[in-house]
């Protein structure tokens, strides 16, 4: 008796230290998704979202103009040579003028009424974070698959069988694989606005992952340190 309640003190005790700790205890935020851009396609699909965008803020910021206000697309200089900065501002303006936008060229003399379309993109080099986890209950199904593939060679008639659920299991994850191409270390801020004189008519920002070693085509690389 003495030693149950030996062990019930103990247990008490660990648990009252679990609920103290110097640091709050880390959580997880809710599962969300994350495009990844991989191709030049993905920028053009970027290109035509924002395009569209952009119409609609016209429409509702100037409802009784007969005439919208033109565009010029100024993106910053350093950007404009990056390959992403080039195609960006070549997909945005074809986008804009097949959409109706009255959009003019950079050598174009236009009054205080047009409206500035620039863009800005920002890449974030993670250096520490830890991207992938064993999915609970993992190391369970990996002891019980071998204890179920011994019990198939002593007792079952048709042992092979015992492989169909790997197989399954393979297949599934296959499937994951596909339809996930999975988190990297490296991510990109596309930000896009219009200014009308000195006020924001318009904005958008969209974060993305890209594969590590695409960063240089959103950003400078001699920039990095």
């Amino acid at each position: 008796m003495k030693s149950y309640w030996l062990v019930t003190l103990l247990s008490l005790l660990v648990l009252a230290g679990c609920s103290h700790r110097p640091i709050p205890v880390a959580a997880s935020y809710p599962a969300t998704a994350q495009r990844k851009m991989q191709a030049a396609h993905h920028w053009d699909v970027l290109a035509n979202d924002v395009a569209k965008r952009i119409k609609k803020t016209l429409e509702l910021t100037f409802p009784n103009a007969a005439v919208k206000p033109s565009l010029v697309v100024k993106p910053k200089k350093e950007q404009e040579k990056l390959p992403f900065g080039k195609a960006f501002s070549t997909l945005l303006k074809t986008k804009l003028v097949q959409q109706g936008s009255v959009v003019m060229t950079r050598a174009a003399q236009y009054d205080n009424k047009t409206l500035n379309v620039e863009y800005d993109m920002q890449v974030v080099h993670h250096k520490d974070r830890r991207l992938t986890y064993l999915p609970p209950g993992l190391m369970t199904a990996l002891s019980a698959g071998v204890w179920m593939v011994a019990q198939a060679q002593d007792r079952w008639k048709y042992p092979g069988l015992a492989t169909l659920p790997f197989a399954i299991a393979a297949d599934i994850n296959s499937a994951v694989s596909y339809y996930l191409p999975g988190e990297t270390n490296t991510e990109v801020i596309l930000s896009t606005s219009i200014t009308m004189n000195q006020q924001y008519i318009f904005g958008d920002s969209r974060i993305y992952y890209i594969n590590d070693g695409d960063y240089d085509h959103y950003e400078n690389v001699r920039t990095v340190l």
